[in-house]
């Protein structure tokens, strides 16, 4: 996979994390504010009101979890691209650091691999070249 395939699959799926996320928390402020009653004082209990909008404000919140969800699937699938893409290339680092960078993302730490990504996107090496590349010419000096 090419990095510019790569990088447009992995904004992409960024892309519909964002929306999805910020479809689930207009959803969730409509349904609190217009979809329900509060009872009681001091924050009390939510008791929805059953009606159209409260069920389209569902529809929306579950909708968005399942954009962002989508998204993040794709994000994997760029990561995926990304470790195959950089697997042929002759130094090793950075199939190293997007291996360790994903693996931390799994491992909870969710910055690590946007953190990763971003950089390799901006200044990594496109490994699909430096395969198709022939090998560059080298001069042996005769031995006297």
């Amino acid at each position: 996979m090419r990095k510019a395939t790569i990088a447009r699959v992995w904004l992409g799926g960024l892309i519909g994390i964002v929306a999805g996320l910020l479809g689930a928390m207009v959803g969730t402020i409509l349904l609190l504010a217009y979809g329900g009653t509060w009872d009681g004082w001091n924050g009390g209990d939510f008791v929805p009101t059953m009606d159209a909008f409260f069920w389209w404000m569902v529809g929306l919140i579950t909708t968005s979890g399942v954009v962002a969800v989508a998204g993040a699937i794709v994000q994997i699938v760029a990561w995926i691209g990304a470790l195959i893409s950089t697997y042929p290339v002759p130094d090793k680092a950075w199939f190293v650091v997007l291996l360790i960078g994903g693996l931390l993302g799994v491992a909870g730490v969710l910055i690590a691999p946007f953190v990763v990504m971003v950089v390799y996107l901006i200044s990594g090496p496109d490994g699909d070249r430096a395969a198709a590349a022939p090998p560059a010419p080298t001069s042996f000096a005769p031995a006297s």
